[in-house]
């Protein structure tokens, strides 16, 4: 690997890394959903939650890639699984989106429609993010 791309990799690893606090954000919201009485048994929230999961994961690839780019794995292959990894951040957010509006209109419950307002507005921080990390790679 030359230093331009080992500072690229670098550079990616800190923004993955910066993500995580946005990453524990959404999660925590979207357990507080999953179990609020109020919105637990709604149409769609199991597929929601395994959606807004499938973000954390797609983070994670990528971290789980960039890691292994600092050994000798480092080449044409794994770096087709990182670009991978960071599109499926972006697909699984936007099902995030999709099926929150369904979960929401399926909702009737105040304070967990407070909850899903506040992952609303961490979801649009999330596509300002993902909208940065696109613009380093």
């Amino acid at each position: 690997m030359n230093h331009d791309e080992n500072e690229l990799l670098l550079d990616w690893w800190k923004m993955m890394e910066e993500a995580k606090p946005l990453v524990r954000r959404v999660m925590s919201l979207m357990t507080e959903l999953r179990l609020h009485p109020e919105s637990s048994h709604s149409t769609g929230m199991i597929l929601l939650y395994r959606a807004a999961s499938e973000v954390s994961y797609g983070y994670a690839g990528v971290r789980g890639c960039i890691r292994r780019a600092f050994t000798n794995e480092y080449g044409e292959t794994l770096r087709v699984n990182m670009a991978r990894c960071h599109s499926f951040v972006h697909k699984f957010s936007a099902d995030t989106k999709v099926l929150l509006k369904h979960v929401k209109a399926n909702t009737a419950g105040a304070h967990a429609q407070q909850i899903i307002i506040q992952l609303e507005e961490v979801l649009m921080e999330n596509d300002r993010f993902l909208i940065e990390i696109e613009e380093k790679a």
